[in-house]
């Protein structure tokens, strides 16, 4: 941001159009049966000033997404393979507190929680206890996602590519598989026939509410006002 230039303008335009033009969209919550299930995915250097990769993750439960997040991870890394680990151990940790939560709240998960991720190479990075050479530089904290595994908190499982919902966190994509992606988080049209009517009730509640509060918060005439105001007239006309 020290140096601003015509392209940061462009993007910022971009980005402005995007969210005009989607005002009206937003998640509508059905009464669905709950089931808790999450995507994880990262984009491996994909930033070309650093070349850091960017994790992504998104949960849902029922009908629409309930938790998502899109961050740079904190070093490079040195393959896909690990930028995908790091992702998943991101994800891990967040389904680990929604579990907890729902726990809370009265509604306890006994299951494995589903997280679907699309690199294989990743998946038997997690669930293969053996310390390969070729991880010791990953951070220890990171192996985390093996023990919520070996505690039947998360299943880690393989989804193909073009059915990777977390892809929409991580990296610019076309217009069909950003309609695809949209409509499976549960977005929707909030102005639609089916909702507009409801929309209409309630500002018309809400109208008539503030109707009557206008006239109850009226000063009130008394009699001798009126009185008063009715000379006054009297005089006016003579």
């Amino acid at each position: 941001m020290q140096s601003p230039r015509t392209t940061h303008l462009n993007c910022v335009k971009r980005v402005l159009r995007y969210v005009k033009g989607t005002l009206d969209r937003g998640i509508l919550y059905r009464h669905k049966p709950i089931q808790l299930q999450g995507y994880t995915d990262a984009d491996w250097a994909g930033d070309a000033s650093d070349r850091r990769s960017t994790s992504g993750f998104v949960f849902s439960l029922g009908s629409g997404a309930i938790s998502w997040s899109s961050k740079k991870q904190p070093t490079v890394a040195l393959s896909s393979t690990e930028a995908e680990y790091r992702g998943a151990v991101v994800a891990a940790c967040e389904a680990v507190w929604l579990k907890r939560l729902l726990k809370d709240l009265g509604k306890s998960i006994d299951a494995p929680i589903p997280v679907f991720c699309d690199n294989l190479s990743s998946i038997q990075l997690a669930k293969n206890p053996v310390f390969h050479a070729r991880t010791k530089h990953i951070e220890v904290h990171y192996h985390y996602i093996r023990e919520r595994i070996a505690a039947g908190d998360i299943d880690l499982l393989h989804v193909g590519t073009h059915d990777q919902v977390a892809d929409i966190f991580t990296k610019a994509m076309g217009l069909d598989k950003l309609r695809t992606f949209s409509v499976a988080l549960g977005l929707q049209n909030l102005d639609a026939p089916s909702l507009r009517g409801s929309m209409v009730n309630i500002r018309n509640d809400t109208g008539d509410r503030d109707r009557e509060s206008r006239i109850r918060d009226q000063p009130r005439v008394s009699a001798s006002d009126e009185e008063t105001m009715h000379v006054d007239r009297n005089d006016k006309t003579v």
